[in-house]
């Protein structure tokens, strides 16, 4: 029985690997005595590499100390393959998409952390607003090294997140290092069910001068619809511009992305994506309909914001429609996109392509610079997660006379100063 299974695994993958061959190598080539030669001696290669695939499964079902499933092994190759290319390339098990399609929708179980590997190690992207993370004080560019005194060097991102996870009232110990210090700490969090809505804080940040202010906090399906009505509410209340905060904001749809930022355009490019396959070089533009008035913009930038949050930024920026404020973003410009896998069951979550802002520039590991810099050091970054997570029950708290607040969101007031120039200059 094992000895069929065997002989049938090892045709089954020599066919594929002369298709592969084939497909790759001599379509649409010239028929040249040259070609041909490279052409056998890659198929000689991958006849020889496909062998020794086979002779390690064999190995691996005969000789390993407990008894191993076939669909077991081929998982674990397939995370292995993915492992090695980029933090951002998975093996998604049947479980893991049913998790990842919840997610788009706003909710899950757990920290509130957006995490990659970077140099062997768990970073984090950015809390999320709100989150038990968030509150609990981890920071952007936070490497977690344990949890629950579970070393992370090394492990892939869907273990960590597994570690991660949890049933909301549980709790787990990180031992985290942020950025600049020499010391580890340990920061124990209570995982809860999060909901995360695209909208998290709107206001009048300045009654005076008409000044809105509105904190998008990720990119979900409905993240363009809230926004239309929040934006529509802060123009009824007569708002003659706005900041768009976009810090700690770690992405999401990338189709998010491209409609908030249509709203804020009439014409020009939004974003590009290109890839190795004809279909992810796509060139999205903004189209004239259903844009907002053309209010003085302001958006709000950390190194918490990546990925869909950056190409809005980008846009904003390269079509001089706003300004940006605060510091470098993230520099997440991958494209990812989900390949299914076992009819349907399970996905590999492949990078196919990269973003490009509209000025051509690839953001990817580089970020996009501010074009105002408000610097914060490590002390003013955590005074602005705590007042971000208490500003806005301190609002709904009674209305009474209290002390101005002593902290001092230097980002926001910079980008009010610059919104009221802008007015200034346009009347």
């Amino acid at each position: 029985m094992k000895k069929g299974l065997f002989v049938l695994l090892l045709y089954t993958m020599i066919i594929f690997a002369v298709s592969v061959s084939a497909n790759t190598f001599t379509l649409g080539a010239p028929a040249n005595a040259g070609i041909k030669r490279a052409n056998q001696q890659t198929r000689d290669f991958i006849y020889k590499e496909f062998e020794e695939f086979v002779k390690v499964i064999k190995a691996l079902q005969e000789k390993y100390v407990e008894e191993l499933d076939i669909n077991t092994i081929f998982t674990n190759a397939y995370r292995g393959m993915l492992s090695e290319l980029d933090p951002f390339s998975q093996y998604i098990s049947h479980e893991e998409l049913e998790e990842l399609k919840i997610e788009t929708e706003g909710e899950f179980e757990g920290l509130g952390i957006e995490v990659i590997v970077r140099h062997g190690l768990i970073t984090v992207i950015t809390p999320i607003l709100d989150s038990p993370a968030f509150k609990a004080g981890i920071l952007v560019g936070d490497r977690i090294l344990k949890v629950d005194g579970i070393p992370t060097k090394d492990i892939t991102i869907r273990e960590t997140v597994k570690l991660l996870r949890g049933k909301p009232g549980t709790t787990t110990t990180l031992t985290v290092l942020h950025e600049g210090e020499s010391m580890p700490v340990d920061i124990t969090i209570q995982r809860a069910k999060i909901h995360v809505n695209s909208i998290r804080d709107v206001k009048m940040v300045d009654e005076t001068e008409k000044i809105g202010y509105l904190a998008l906090i990720n990119f979900q399906e409905n993240t363009v619809d809230d926004l239309d009505k929040t934006v529509k509410e802060l123009l009824k209340q007569g708002m003659e511009g706005l900041i768009l905060d976009l810090r700690f904001n770690p992405g999401g749809l990338l189709s998010a992305a491209v409609g908030v930022s249509d709203r804020f355009l009439k014409k020009g490019v939004i974003v590009s994506t290109r890839g190795r396959g004809p279909d992810q070089n796509i060139l999205y533009r903004a189209r004239r309909g259903g844009s907002y008035p053309d209010f003085p913009l302001v958006v709000l930038v950390n190194n918490g914001s990546a990925s869909a949050s950056e190409i809005v930024a980008g846009a904003i920026k390269d079509n001089k429609r706003g300004l940006l404020v605060g510091m470098k973003t993230f520099g997440k410009g991958s494209v990812q996109s989900l390949v299914p896998i076992r009819e349907g069951n399970a996905a590999l979550k492949l990078t196919t392509a990269k973003y490009y802002t509209p000025s051509g520039e690839c953001i990817h590991e580089k970020g996009i610079e501010p074009d105002i810099e408000i610097p914060l050091d490590f002390s003013q970054m955590r005074e602005l997660q705590v007042e971000l997570s208490t500003a806005k029950i301190s609002r709904k708290a009674d209305d009474k006379e209290k002390e101005p607040p002593l902290f001092k969101d230097l980002q926001l007031e910079k980008a009010k100063e610059v919104i009221k120039g802008m007015e200034t200059g346009g009347k």
